[in-house]
């Protein structure tokens, strides 16, 4: 099997950061990159499982892993943290406190906001730096300041606790947010454990007083999927709550009119609800912001995440079309919900699936694109293979052997020589056969709706151009759709910087308020 063999680091700074960017497009191209964030396990390309809270431990992340290249892209790698490196836990503190530890703290801290990252590595302790290397290092920094910008400031340093043990927090203020950096010190003075804490927080523009939230299940056959219903509040704010971690259960009373509805459909990854990946839940903040605006929102456990879904039954039906269209049915069955108002908004793969689903349907008021391609997919992968292993300098003799075999690749999935049941990365052949048999586009030109299509800037999974540019020129009528873009958004609709790396979803962030906004005029304008 063909792999990605990335160089040892180099004592040339700027061989040094062309070496970790390749190890970064290595851990990624293992994983796969297009669709979107995953949030399952190992057996798929985002290692991290949904939940809000989460820290990035990143002392625990084991060594580099031997990327292939034959891994699809149906998601995000994220560097795959385990239970082996973290602190100690003991009653006996570490000596963190002590002027020492402080001091190495801001050294370390310093180093990295200088790039000098071979220096900032070699504070670590013998078992941090064997358990994570020095690219590992440098490819979280790089997504810090791709999600948050560059580091403005250093504060002081703080004194904190994890698991029984001493540790030091510095905060950092980026051009865009405060990240706290922790750090566990040992009895020699190096550093024994890293972690970049984070949570996810709800954006400033939800107004939890303007909706109210209740949750369902829906039962499409052979799986039950959880699910929550954000519904708006009526003028006088009135709704029933409950003690349920500040949600409140809405009833008809509590809306007046009926409100037009969206059923949120997950990219390809094996997604809750809220399309956590680490401390970011991207569907969560789409589902709030738009019942702050007077949409009612739907969202849904994915199949794939709800139950123990055969490998032979992947095809893009009976994962994600099916399940979204018999969500559109429960969400018109909802009194709040005007049933003729009901829209279609999918992410990703969720997105270039959308028309799908409105035809299959037959009756959305309209469809959202999100960061849809509007090519086939087996184009769209060796693109980013390419884009992670340039973002740095041109094509070495091996990486560009490494893209002619993902392209053999693809043309096996073209010519239709890849057996359904052979595994591809963390996808079956089905997947990729059924994807490929469907033409987006087409399929989008016979339904009579219209489109909201719309993309980041940023996002090197599935780049803006050609997607926004396919999709306006591929569409009959382009006149009748919306195309939005946002230049400094990336495949989350995040705003960030240059280079766009997969690491930066480790960092909180929310989607962009512009993009909320637009999506609830157009769709209280059908």
């Amino acid at each position: 099997m063909t792999t990605f063999d990335p160089e040892p680091p180099s004592t040339s700074d700027a061989r040094s950061r062309r070496t970790v960017l390749r190890t970064v497009a290595g851990l990624a191209c293992a994983g796969a990159l297009a669709g979107c964030n995953d949030t399952s396990g190992a057996s798929t390309d985002s290692p991290i499982p949904g939940g809000t809270g989460t820290d990035a431990p990143v002392s625990t992340t084991t060594a580099t892993p031997t990327p292939t290249v034959t891994a699809p892209p149906t998601g995000t790698q994220m560097p795959t943290p385990d239970s082996t490196g973290t602190p100690a836990s003991t009653a006996t503190p570490t000596p963190s406190s002590t002027p020492a530890g402080r001091e190495t703290a801001r050294e370390f801290v310093a180093r990295l906001r200088a790039g000098e990252f071979d220096a900032a590595h070699s504070l670590f302790g013998d078992t941090l730096a064997s358990r994570m290397p020095r690219p590992t290092l440098e490819r979280y920094w790089l997504g810090l300041t791709a999600q948050h910008g560059a580091v403005e400031s250093v504060g002081s340093v703080e004194s904190g606790t994890r698991d029984g043990s001493e540790t030091l927090v510095v905060p950092v203020e980026c051009a865009e947010r405060r990240q706290r950096i922790e750090l566990g010190v040992d009895g020699d003075g190096a550093l024994s454990g890293l972690w970049f804490p984070a949570e996810y927080s709800s954006p400033e523009y939800v107004d939890e007083s303007a909706f109210a939230e209740r949750t369902l299940t829906l039962e499409p056959g052979g799986c039950s999927l959880p699910a929550t219903l954000s519904v708006p509040a009526g003028d006088d704010g009135g709704s029933t709550a409950t003690a349920t971690a500040g949600t409140k259960t809405a009833t008809v009373t509590d809306v007046g009119d009926t409100v037009p509805g969206v059923v949120l459909v997950h990219g390809s990854g094996q997604h809750d609800r809220d399309g956590t990946i680490q401390p970011n839940e991207p569907y969560r903040d789409l589902a709030q912001g738009l019942a702050s605006r007077g949409v009612a929102v739907l969202r849904y456990d994915k199949r794939t995440h709800a139950c123990d879904v055969p490998r032979e039954e992947w095809a893009i039906d009976d994962i994600i079309v099916d399940d979204a269209v018999h969500a559109l049915g429960v969400l018109r069955d909802q009194p709040e919900v005007d049933p003729d108002r009901t829209v279609v908004a999918g992410h990703s793969i969720g997105a270039t699936c959308v028309p799908r689903i409105a035809e299959r349907d037959g009756s959305v008021a309209g469809g959202a694109l999100l960061a849809g391609n509007a090519r086939p997919f087996t184009e769209v992968y060796p693109e980013q293979v390419k884009h992670l292993l340039e973002v740095q300098g041109g094509l070495s003799a091996r990486e560009e052997r490494q893209l002619s075999a993902v392209k053999r690749l693809m043309s096996a999935v073209e010519d239709g020589s890849v057996a359904d049941d052979r595994q591809i990365g963390p996808v079956p052949g089905i997947w990729w056969k059924t994807l490929s048999e469907y033409d987006q586009v087409a399929t989008a030109n016979r339904v009579d709706a219209p489109l909201f299509v719309a993309h980041g800037g940023r996002d090197f999974q599935i780049p803006i151009d050609p997607a926004l540019s396919g999709w306006r020129e591929g569409l009959d009528d382009p006149d009748t759709h919306r195309f939005e873009r946002y230049p400094d958004l990336s495949h989350l609709f995040h705003s960030g910087t240059e280079p766009s790396l997969t690491t930066e979803y480790v960092f909180p962030d929310n989607v962009e308020e512009a993009l909320v906004a637009d999506l609830a005029e157009w769709v209280t304008g059908l």
